[in-house]
């Protein structure tokens, strides 16, 4: 039994489920069960792969281990550099679980099915029809009482769910022939959620989506090898078009005003005035930052005169690394993303239709998160964190995703002796 592929799995329902997972006790959770994991792999001697991620990583790792030695906030730091050895070792037990072509179709459904689930919890919470008290923030209030944030607590992370979910919905057009009826579903499905997705009100989630979709109708235009690319072609602009259509409701309509005025922590403004005192952070502390998930406590000296809210995040992803772990951080991220992307590419060259449209599915879903991380802060929520890496430790499964075939004992005599007696 692959019970590392299971816990897999079932840290990808919990983690969103979990609020997000943002509080202390469900990343202690998560760190138990990948530790396990761990423990599992190491007692059944299951070998790491090497990928082109390897060296990324490693590098990754030592950048913010240095970081953390020098920072003078060490048992913060050391909170940060414990999730992100979970992080890497997701990743790496991910590669190793994951062997057959049922375990990858298995790993897709179980995402997709999570953003479904999430989008009905946050149907039902705004109507009014909470299934759970658990899901209920009092604390925090609802400053956006026409939005979806399902199990989380802010809209925007739903989003950024839903932005990875839906690429990897959408390839399922590719993966292998289905009958009309399962084609319509899927069309009722990707419907569904990118609704969903419009009603988060979360203008960078929009706009990653559709950045995402397009980045999928732009490889499928330029690959020969893709099958149906006609139908999907045609299906995807009229999932656009009925969008754009979703998009013309009126609360989302009013969502784009918030550019420039109503909320005073959520406008552009807000988020500008976050990133010039970020930018002062990083040139401090240019060289290691000041530890890895030490942004909070390192921040408030930084922050620029506004209104009274003290940010704990930079709400940009790239500014807040740097300003933890310094500026080496930007060319170990861009050769990073250059190993993975050469290798996603690469793995559209395959024979198999399952392993080119999950490539493309999944590279879709990090370019997604990755224009999404430019206003927001989705890779620091660990639910989303946790997604991120599953999908991107699928572009770098090392099998061919052949399904394992099972010929009885009998059979493989049978075989043998025949070979023999033709010999």
């Amino acid at each position: 039994m692959n019970i590392p592929f299971y816990i897999i799995c079932t840290l990808i329902v919990f983690t969103p489920l979990a609020r997000g997972s943002v509080h202390p006790w469900a990343t202690t959770i998560i760190q138990i069960l990948i530790l396990l994991s761990a423990i599992i792999m190491v007692a059944k001697k299951t070998a790491i792969p090497k990928t082109p991620m390897t060296k990324p990583i490693t590098a990754i790792l030592i950048l913010c281990a240095v970081s953390f030695t020098f920072s003078s906030h060490k048992p913060v730091a050391f909170e940060g550099l414990l999730m992100l050895l979970t992080y890497i070792a997701a990743y790496f037990i991910t590669q190793s679980c994951v062997k057959t072509r049922k375990q990858q179709r298995i790993l897709v459904y179980t995402i997709i099915a999570t953003a479904i689930l999430l989008s009905v919890i946050g149907i039902f919470k705004r109507f009014g029809l909470n299934p759970l008290p658990f899901w209920i923030y009092p604390d925090i209030g609802n400053p956006s009482p026409d939005s979806i944030s399902g199990a989380y607590v802010n809209r925007n992370h739903l989003a950024g769910f839903l932005e990875m979910a839906i690429p990897l919905l959408i390839i399922l057009f590719i993966t292998r022939q289905r009958t009309l009826e399962t084609k319509l579903g899927l069309v009722f499905l990707t419907l569904f959620l990118l609704t969903t997705q419009a009603f988060t009100l979360s203008r960078g989630g929009w706009i990653s989506t559709i950045t995402a979709i397009l980045f999928l109708a732009v490889v499928l235009l330029s690959q020969k090898s893709f099958v149906d690319k006609k139908i999907i072609l045609t299906i995807g602009a009229c999932i656009v078009i009925m969008s754009l259509f979703i998009l013309a409701s009126l609360p989302v309509v009013e969502r784009i005003t918030t550019l420039t005025q109503q909320d005073t922590t959520d406008n552009i403004s807000g988020r500008m005035r976050c990133w010039k005192g970020t930018i002062l952070h990083i040139k401090d502390n240019l060289l290691l930052g000041t530890g890895p998930n030490t942004f909070t406590v390192a921040y408030p000296a930084y922050q620029i005169p506004g209104p009274a809210v003290l940010r704990r995040y930079a709400h940009n992803d790239y500014l807040h690394f740097t300003a933890e772990t310094g500026i080496l951080f930007i060319p170990i991220l861009m050769y990073t993303l250059f190993c993975f992307f050469r290798t996603g590419f690469q793995n559209l060259k395959s024979q198999s239709r399952q392993k080119k449209g999950i490539a493309l599915g999944a590279m879709a879903a990090i370019f997604a998160i990755l224009i999404h991380s430019f206003s927001d802060f989705n890779l620091n929520i660990p639910a989303n964190a946790f997604t991120f890496t599953v999908i991107a430790a699928l572009v770098f499964n090392p099998s061919e995703s052949s399904e394992k075939i099972c010929v009885p004992k009998k059979k493989v005599i049978l075989i043998n002796f025949m070979a023999y007696y033709k010999a």
